[in-house]
Order: C-alpha cells, then sequence, then structure tokens
C-alpha cells in the first residue's frame, strides 16, 4: 500500500485544523452517543440502519468547518458511509437530503428530524473578541511555518551548491 507523502502544505492544513480544534473541540463521546441516540441509528438522509460496531456510520457536519459551521455535536448528523463517503461530497445538507428522498413526505420527515436536531444547538455564544485573537494565533503559526520551510528549502540549496 502507497501512503501520500506529507508535503508542506499538507502539514499546514494539519496544523490549522489541530489549533482550530483546540478552540471549536471536536463532540464527547457522550456527544456522539447521543447522535446515535437521536437518529435512532440511522442515516439522517437515506434512513438505512447503520450498525455501531460496523464503522460504517459517519459523524457528518452539516455545516461544514470551511463554510463557518462549528463542531458543535448539533451540527452533525449521523450518516451512512455512502451518503457521506461516496454521494453527498460537497453539496449542502438540504440540496443533498431533497436529491436522496425527493419532494415527498420522506422528506419532509427528513429535514424535519435533521432541523430539530439543529435547533437543540445553544445559542451562539461565541466570543467574537476571542474568536478574533485565535485567528491571528493561527495566522502568525502559519507564517512562521511558511517560514521554516523557506529556510530548510534554503538550507537545503545552498548545501547543494556547496
Amino acid at each position: 500500500m502507497i501512503m501520500a507523502k506529507d508535503t508542506p502544505s499538507m502539514a499546514k492544513n494539519k496544523i490549522k485544523r489541530c489549533l482550530w480544534a483546540i478552540y471549536d473541540q471536536h463532540p464527547k463521546k457522550s456527544e456522539v452517543d447521543s447522535l446515535w441516540t437521536y437518529f435512532e441509528s440511522k442515516c439522517a438522509y437515506c434512513g438505512v440502519e447503520i450498525e455501531r460496531s460496523s464503522r460504517t456510520g459517519h459523524v457528518d457536519h452539516l455545516i461544514p468547518s470551511a463554510e463557518g459551521g462549528s463542531n458543535s455535536i448539533h451540527n452533525h448528523v449521523l450518516a451512512c458511509a455512502r451518503c457521506n463517503g461516496d454521494e453527498k461530497r460537497e453539496e449542502d445538507w438540504l440540496t443533498f437530503l431533497s436529491k436522496k428522498s425527493g419532494k415527498s413526505s420522506i422528506f419532509e420527515q427528513r429535514r424535519s428530524n435533521i432541523e430539530e436536531w439543529l435547533s437543540l444547538m445553544p445559542p451562539n455564544g461565541t466570543n467574537t473578541a476571542l474568536k478574533s485573537e485565535v485567528e491571528k494565533v493561527v495566522d502568525k503559526a502559519l507564517k512562521d511555518f511558511d517560514s521554516a520551510v523557506a529556510q530548510v528549502r534554503s538550507l537545503i540549496n545552498v548545501n547543494d551548491r556547496g
């Protein structure tokens, strides 16, 4: 099996995600348990039953982090591997759900169930000043990383010339 090489851009992305995860923590096990219970071990999109021990159940962001979504458990749904891994991709959840279930009573039932789950999310108490400071720290860490990469490359180039 060939594994992907770690490139500077991959490392930079990992650094960014790791630092943000300190600020916006991933759901705890007890929260994931409540998600499985709420969705009755069924995919929120297609309704297929998911055996938890099979590891084919995904905890899927409704609003991706890249689009401003949080890691709150209530910004996640239970999704089967097929819906989350093979079909949904970059599509927003409501568009995907509409395509998956059609404009029918099944769509309305699943949409309502997901929206009810979303409504349980605590009000956005985001401290914008704190978030802004975290953004500055993350930006600085990424710039420092870029500088370190440039320094290493420079050292290699100087060494190759000598």
